[in-house]
């Protein structure tokens, strides 16, 4: 009886073995991806099970841990599928290297680049471990997760098409000095999260991972060599539905790349396509046989091929007889290329791990490292080539499904070779041959309902193709089902590219439905892949524009893309020349060539010449001696190089890139002059300037890196910085141009201007860190934050700034200037024109070292307005001539000098009255609680509630019985006088129903069911007295308030005595008359006592109606109260140290 393993993982791997059947062998706008992020490390717990869980689930689900397959192959369990069904991992180069051509970029290749992958790190993840002392690995391999299981021959060959040194030369990896960081498969998306390459977040992280490994889905062999089946009959009896199905798996490698987009994770596609089984069931091939870590968007996909020549034609691209293909279920192109898998010789085991062999095996195993080897060669060669940055993830894939070699019958893509055959020296072509114009890399980003244009014109001669990646959101799984054709895009971007005449050329797309014959179309949008390619073989000689824009709404609000454009261009380029110096002279014919190290070309550069710096002489100097016009100077190398401009003008037409670290340009200017209708690039990485004047006279140019300068000017051009920050001695924006792009602060050191008319597309932050500087604004821009470091800068501006944080001397030559936040900081002065107003409008600040001191002053007569209600308590600022306008209440202590200044005040803070109050659930018929916020000094308050009601307690409660606008006033004293504040309080209508008291002895309860009460005792609350009813305790007025969310409803005044005659007041020497009283009422008290009397009035309602209080210094004295309430009955109570006495009055 045939036993159903659910879900094993297969390592992608074939051994070589003929006469049989095949036997197998298995991750921001920063804040949005760190939410990702975050969730997805919440997530991968169920994929992430302990020793022990695992244990507890076999023991339970009665499963075995450990599965023997063909081949002494085993299967190890891992987790729980979402049907709850067990997934088990189990086992699934010279001759590469050439086939893919990264032979190209290796030492001795034809490139001559000699990459090795040096200081580059790669992730392994397989079968527990390789032979990590190989003597193909040197030191470089290292196993991160400690694992000590026994050694894998599959992660050793593996390991070694990476990287194995070529000891063995036709064993040879692709990357032969990289670093190797090992990891076994348990629980790899989280040890993919925690060791991924992040430019911030973990810089040392590996760049590129290696997966080839996956699910054994559909028929397998067991270790008898029969068949079984692997697919859930709860699903379908007929077809394993993981075939092609985006998992939960699939959308965690998807969420781990968008959370890390220089990430590459790179998955083998499978090898299930011809397993055809008992018969009992359909065959698993040749369609739709990719497991869910291969359906993921983001990742690279790798099919296996062999190449049985040099390639000429893609016939020469043989399909190998089990690699898995597509469709997936949703209908997008996988896998997304091929590499070398059949025949492969690499590193292996022998002796039980304990010896070092070689051995060939076959399978997408093979062909994975293979692909990943190579795309850590390509990720150093841009990272040596534009200021030690790496590709994205998407640009990488871009770059890579851009060059591959056509395979397959048909022209552009597959289900079957994906785009094609991995070209490594296609690739490096683009990068090493990056010129701006015909050939270009491109990291963009499209905002929500944007629109990305470029144009050019076309020669006519060589093909256009365009190709652009992004890295989609991860997409929500279907449920479970055969084949659910969800599409899994988010966020579906479309490229279009619009001749003269307005012909549109799409790009390509597959159609699911004709499975994986389907032959690639052009006549419309691709809605299922995030990889488009325009292709326009034989273009005419005129004006094309590319177009990218969007379909519905960007999730996120943009979405980061990457575009590989290659096509021929007329631009002005007419011809590239490489420097080979002999000596200094840049107008020396004999110093150039027509290619890198080559003969002398006998010419020099002209206005039409990309010229290539890649291989100076040590210490070599450039010189000029007259004006140099160039289309584009590119610099490489490592090698120390000066290009002294010799106080001439270097005029540069479409582009500047420099990777050498090493690199000064001194003594002249930089003339960047471009044109309008296309963009140019600006990449000075690490070169050290001296001397040089930089002007942007025309065009627009983006800027990829920048170093501190001297000069720079932007004129008739459009700038688009991309890095966040830029230091300078003297920046000029002159009144046509623009500056934009991702652009934060700018430090300058001399001067900053900007011209009337100039532009500036977001806030900056400007932080003067010069010794004397002057700040000039005339275009009033709004949004810019201004830092002094303490030299004396002079600003003549009128605008409207975010923030100054001001130290040394600032001087404001201004009539007006307004500021949200002023800062000044210790032994600051800021001096004010004559007449002149800086207007504060939300906040003023001083932070004073201590002993330190500031000042503000005017040689003539100034003014800080700031007319906001704000308390302020400085120490150690002293002012001069300087009126202080506005609400704003500024206090400088006793130490600092205020001079010919008015409005400051200037004692003690805590002798400062500031009145202030806020108030809560002020609603019709509720009681609205005024929240005493007065500072100082203070010991009286005297409420008035728009003249309906007034008090003297500090936080009074008051009920306003109409919905509308109120105007009430507090008056705070104190021994340095009174003042008084004023708020106009808005009283909305209440939908709460009035309450009433039901009196069952001394408990009162609510009538009215209510979320909350609060229950009151002579118009204040009672603290803690929250609950539907209250015991009474002592005499009073009593009320309750039912409570919502924004108001409140109070109830009418109940009435308690606490005893039957109140208190015995007569025997206690106090009385009252007359009662019923009239117009004047008196208070008689006769006994021992003597010190202070408070007495209180308080009408049904609760209001309190008279809040008094006199001293008792005789034995007997009278009270009189003016009593002009209207007619009803009122409670008096009276208290005297310890006592409290209460009186019912009627008024008639």
């Amino acid at each position: 009886m045939r036993k159903s393993i659910v879900l094993v993982i297969f390592l992608l791997l074939i051994w070589e073995s003929y006469g049989q059947n095949p036997v197998f062998s298995d991750e921001g706008m920063q804040k949005v991806r760190s939410g990702v992020f975050q969730k997805l490390q919440e997530s991968v717990g169920k994929h992430s099970l302990t020793n022990e869980e695992k244990r507890r689930i076999s023991t339970s689900m009665g499963i075995p841990l450990r599965i023997n397959l063909a081949n002494n192959q085993s299967a190890t369990f891992q987790y729980l599928d979402e049907t709850s069904h067990p997934v088990y991992f189990t086992t699934l180069n010279l001759k590469a290297a050439k086939a893919t051509e990264t032979d190209a970029l290796q030492e001795g290749g034809s490139l001559n680049l000699g990459l090795t992958g040096r200081d580059m790190i790669v992730g392994i993840y397989d079968q527990t471990r390789p032979k990590s002392n190989h003597n193909e690995f040197g030191n470089r391999v290292s196993q991160l997760d400690g694992s000590t299981e026994e050694i894998s021959n599959h992660a050793t060959h593996v390991t070694g098409t990476i990287l194995a040194a070529g000891n063995n030369a036709n064993a040879k990896g692709m990357a032969t000095e990289a670093t190797g960081w090992a990891f076994n498969w348990d629980a790899d998306i989280s040890k993919m999260t925690q060791n991924s390459y992040d430019p911030e977040l973990n810089p040392g992280g590996h760049l590129v991972s290696n997966h080839s490994y996956g699910n054994l889905i559909g028929w397998y062999r067991d270790s008898n060599q029969n068949w079984s089946w692997a697919g859930n009959e709860g699903v379908s009896s007929q077809e394993d539905y993981r075939f092609g199905y985006y998992s939960s798996k699939s959308r965690q490698i998807d969420e781990l790349t968008f959370a890390k987009p220089y990430y590459t994770i790179v998955w083998a596609a499978g090898n299930d396509r011809s397993d055809v089984g008992d018969g009992s069931k359909p065959s698993d091939g040749p369609e739709d046989t990719i497991g869910p870590e291969g359906v993921a968007k983001n990742n690279i996909t790798v099919g296996a091929v062999s190449l049985l020549q040099d390639y000429s034609a893609p016939s020469d691209v043989f399909m190998s007889s089990f690699s898995s293909w597509g469709p997936v279920d949703d209908g997008r192109i996988k896998p997304d290329f091929v590499g070398m898998g059949v025949n492969v010789f690499s590193s292996a085991v022998s002796n039980n791990g304990n010896g070092d062999s070689y051995a060939t095996l076959s399978g997408t195993s093979m062909a994975s490292p293979n692909v990943t080897g190579t795309l850590m060669l390509l990720q150093e060669l841009y990272h040596q080539r534009n200021s030690s940055r790496y590709m994205r993830s998407a640009t990488l894939k871009a770059l890579a499904i851009h060059t591959t070699k056509e395979a397959g019958i048909d022209p552009g893509p597959d289900y079957m070779y994906g785009w094609g055959l991995l070209d490594a020296k296609a690739a490096a072509d683009i990068v090493i041959n990056e010129d701006g114009s015909s050939k270009v890399i491109r990291e963009l980003q499209l905002e929500d309902k944007g629109d990305y244009q470029i144009e050019f014109i076309s020669n006519g001669v060589d093909p256009i193709k365009v190709t652009i990646a992004w890295t989609d959101p991860a997409g929500s799984p279907a449920p479970v089902q055969l084949n659910p054709g969800n599409l899994m895009l988010v966020n579906d971007l479309d490229m279009r590219i619009v001749d003269e005449s307005g012909m549109v050329y799409y790009p390509w797309s597959l159609n699911p439905a004709q499975g994986s014959g389907a032959v690639a179309t052009r006549n419309g949008d691709n809605f299922r892949d995030n990889i488009e390619q325009i292709v326009i073989e034989n273009p005419s000689p005129q004006k094309y524009t590319l177009q990218v824009n969007h379909k519905g709404n960007l999730v996120n609000g943009q979405q980061d893309f990457s575009m590989i454009f290659s096509a021929g261009v007329t631009d002005g380029q007419t011809s590239t020349l490489y420097w080979i110096g002999g000596n200094e002279d840049w107008e020396n014919p004999g110093n150039w060539s027509l290619e890198s190290n080559g003969q002398s070309a006998g010419r020099i550069p002209d206005a039409g010449t990309r010229v290539v710096i890649d291989s100076p002489n040590p210490g070599q100097a450039i010189r000029l001696n007259e004006t140099a016009n160039v289309f584009s100077l590119n610099v490489f190398g490592e090698e120390n190089l000066v290009l002294d401009l010799n106080q001439q003008n270097l005029i540069v037409k479409n582009g500047f890139r420099s990777g050498n670290q090493n690199m000064e340009i001194k003594n002249g200017t930089l003339l960047l002059e471009g044109e309008v209708q296309k963009e140019s690039i600006l990449d000075f990485g690490q070169v050290s300037f001296t001397g040089v004047d930089i002007q942007f006279n025309s065009g627009r140019w983006q800027v990829l890196s920048m170093p501190p300068l001297d000069k720079f000017s932007i004129n008739a051009a459009e700038v688009e910085v991309q890095t966040d920050r830029i230091i300078m001695d003297d920046f000029i924006l002159s009144s046509e141009a623009k500056l934009n792009g991702k652009l934060n602060t700018i430090v300058f050191n001399n001067q900053f201007i900007i011209e009337k008319n100039a532009s500036v597309g977001n806030s900056l932050d400007l932080v003067f860190s010069g010794a004397n500087g002057v700040y000039q604004d005339l275009q009033k821009l709004e949004g810019i934050s201004l830092t002094n470091n303490g030299g004396n800068l002079a600003i003549q501006a009128s605008g409207i700034f975010e923030t100054m944080s001001l130290s040394g001397q600032t001087s404001i030559l201004a009539q007006q200037l307004s500021v949200k936040s002023l800062l000044l900081g210790a032994d600051s002065e800021l001096v004010l024109a004559d007449g002149g107003t800086v207007n504060v409008l939300e906040f003023i600040g001083y932070e004073n070292d201590p002993g330190g001191s500031a000042i503000i002053r005017s040689v003539g007569k100034a003014f800080i307005n700031h007319n906001v209600y704000n308390k302020y308590c400085f120490e150690g600022l002293s002012v001069e001539n300087v009126d202080l306008l506005g609400d704003a209440v500024i206090n400088l202590d006793v130490q600092s000098k205020v001079v010919n200044a008015a409005n400051w005040s200037n004692i003690n803070c805590e002798d400062v009255i500031f009145v202030n109050f806020e108030a809560r659930f002020n609603c019709a018929g509720g009681i609205t609680e005024f929240i005493n916020l007065s500072e100082g000094n203070i010991n009286s308050y005297n409420w008035n509630f728009a003249g309906l009601g007034s008090s003297v307690i500090e936080n009074p409660t008051y009920v306003f019985n109409f919905s509308r606008t109120y105007m009430v006033t507090l008056e705070a004293s104190g021994p340095s006088g009174t003042k008084s504040f004023q708020r106009n309080i808005s009283v909305a209508s209440n939908t709460l129903s009035r309450p009433n008291i039901v009196v069952n002895g001394s408990q009162l309860s609510s009538q009215l069911p209510a979320a909350n009460y609060q229950w009151y005792r002579n118009g204040r609350p009672i603290e803690g007295a929250n609950s539907r009813s209250y015991i009474v305790d002592d005499g009073g007025t009593y009320q309750v308030a039912v409570i919502d969310e924004q108001c409140n409803r109070i109830s009418d005044v109940v009435v308690v005595s606490g005893s039957e005659d109140l208190t015995p007041h007569s025997r206690a020497g106090y009385s009252i008359g007359p009662n019923p009283v009239s117009n004047k009422l008196s208070l008689f008290i006769n006994n021992d006592y003597k010190g202070e009397v408070n007495v209180s009035l308080y009408d049904v309602r609760g209001s309190n109606k008279v809040l008094d209080s006199f001293i008792k210094n005789e034995q007997s004295i009278e009270y009189l109260m003016d009593f002009n309430f209207p007619s009803g009955l009122y409670l008096l109570q009276v208290q005297t140290g310890g006592e409290l006495h209460s009186f019912k009055v009627l008024k008639e």
